[in-house]
């Protein structure tokens, strides 16, 4: 009878997550469907933990929910620096490849000059850097606006704006890099332009509290 009825909690279960996928299709953009997911999961999982379920019928849908997260963050990101994000994943893919990875260089040390070579626009950083430079406070006071008025729950929705706002800071890290690494003899006049971490940090413990 026990495990009967655990078949049935577990086709139940089934059912509840197939329904919130098939009504979270009502939402017009891909965002809103995410958004409606995560509401519903949390609202869920509160309704667990007030009741002291506990084990894997909770922690199905807990981990629903980091997933569901981890997507908005992304998504949420794109709105306001969708061009960064773009450039930082397309040259981080370009750089790992073997023949930008040639320290030995197979071949000689014109084989391993030649791998280390990476055709970067510098007017397209300088366009990136100045951009970022520009509009990254009045981004960050729209990532809070957008978390703020989609999630009801108040700890839910500071959850997801630290994951959000720390994921910006990797992003702006990662591009950093990039630009230390293409110009490692000679930082170009733009880097004068560049924001520094530590200011974006303190900018993001207005927001994000206890991160």
């Amino acid at each position: 009878a026990g495990d009967m009825l655990l078949s049935d909690l577990t086709l139940l279960q089934d059912e509840i997550i197939l329904l919130l996928q098939r009504l979270s299709g009502s939402h017009s953009t891909n965002k809103k469907k995410i958004v409606f997911l995560i509401n519903n999961l949390d609202q869920i999982i509160g309704i667990f933990q007030e009741r002291r379920v506990s084990g894997k019928e909770l922690n199905r849908f807990v981990e629903l929910l980091m997933t569901q997260r981890e997507v908005f963050v992304e998504e949420e990101l794109l709105q306001s620096f969708s061009k960064m994000i773009a450039f930082v994943q397309q040259t981080e893919q370009h750089m790992n490849r073997p023949q930008f990875n040639n320290p030995t260089g197979v071949g000689g040390p014109r084989a391993a000059a030649e791998g280390h070579k990476l055709d970067i626009n510098a007017q397209v950083v300088e366009g990136l850097v100045r951009e970022f430079a520009s509009t990254w406070k009045a981004g960050i006071e729209q990532i809070n606006r957008n978390v703020l008025n989609n999630f009801a729950n108040f700890r839910n929705g500071m959850e997801i704006l630290k994951q959000v706002l720390t994921q910006l800071l990797l992003y702006y890290t990662r591009f950093q890099d990039i630009i230390r690494k293409v110009w490692r003899s000679k930082p170009p006049a733009f880097c004068k332009d560049l924001v520094s971490t530590s200011s974006i940090l303190a900018e993001i413990k207005k927001y994000a509290l206890a991160i």
